[in-house]
């Protein structure tokens, strides 16, 4: 943690002349010692490196004051983000032929502007780990789940039980700890490993943060940032997942 707050306090100049209209400060008190009533002045929080029940509570906040939520991780070459946007409404452009009626301007094309709704799930309807009290049968009745969401889902249990992500200083024991969390997660979800494409091969790849991964996470968060303030344009419902052997995103619906 204390790199990560050197990281903020050092690049809050370069952060704030990119945009000197807009106020940037470095909080180094770690996000689970502040009240919750800190984070109910802000329009969206950006979460990462939280453990589940601390990020659980924020949800459960952010939900009773309309305060909207994303949070995502980069592990090696994996990375996520998750979003509650609550009751989302956005518009979209979208282009429509004009109609039979000729026209002399010689532009048959239109663009209206359509209004949509996305009624985005709670966290904890999502974020079902092993041995929790919570439900996991609505996720379970989606048969073909990508099974990189059971790679968040070990990655983000093994931060709740140990505190830490995983690190290449104790690959070994913590290898042994991902493989056993899995095989948890997959009979929480009831997946069989047998036919299963994500083999323990993967933890291979999970160590530190590589940066053109954080890049592209960074970038989609940001990207979703924008669309949640702005009301333009369709919103990712409700995780981006990257996978880390083709290096391509795919979006995921879960709990919705």
């Amino acid at each position: 943690f204390t790199i990560l707050f050197q990281i903020a306090e050092e690049v809050l100049l370069k952060a704030q002349a990119l945009n000197p209209l807009v106020k940037i400060s470095a909080d180094t008190d770690t996000p689970s010692s502040k009240n919750l009533k800190f984070f109910e002045d802000f329009t969206i929080i950006v979460a990462t490196g939280l453990k589940t029940d601390f990020l659980l509570k924020v949800d459960k906040l952010c939900r009773s004051k309309n305060i909207k939520l994303i949070c995502g991780d980069v592990f090696g070459t994996f990375g996520y983000s998750l979003a509650d946007f609550q009751n989302h409404d956005y518009f979209e452009d979208q282009v429509q032929l004009a109609g039979k009626k000729r026209t002399h301007s010689g532009d048959e094309k239109t663009t209206v502007k359509v209004q949509g709704v996305i009624n985005y799930p709670e966290l904890n309807k999502i974020l079902i780990l092993p041995n929790t009290k919570q439900n996991a049968d609505s996720i379970k009745k989606i048969r073909r789940r990508n099974e990189l969401f059971y790679l968040m889902l070990t990655l983000i249990e093994f931060r709740n039980r140990h505190g830490r992500n995983p690190s290449i200083l104790h690959k070994s024991e913590d290898i042994e700890s991902l493989q056993a969390i899995k095989k948890d997660v997959f009979d929480l979800y009831r997946v069989d490993s047998s036919k299963s494409k994500l083999t323990d091969d993967i933890f291979e790849i999970i160590f530190g943060e590589v940066v053109p991964v954080c890049a592209v996470v960074g970038g989609v968060i940001a990207q979703e940032v924008i669309k949640a303030v702005s009301h333009k344009e369709v919103p990712i419902n409700n995780i981006f997942l990257f996978d880390p052997i083709t290096y391509d995103g795919k979006e995921e619906t879960v709990g919705a």
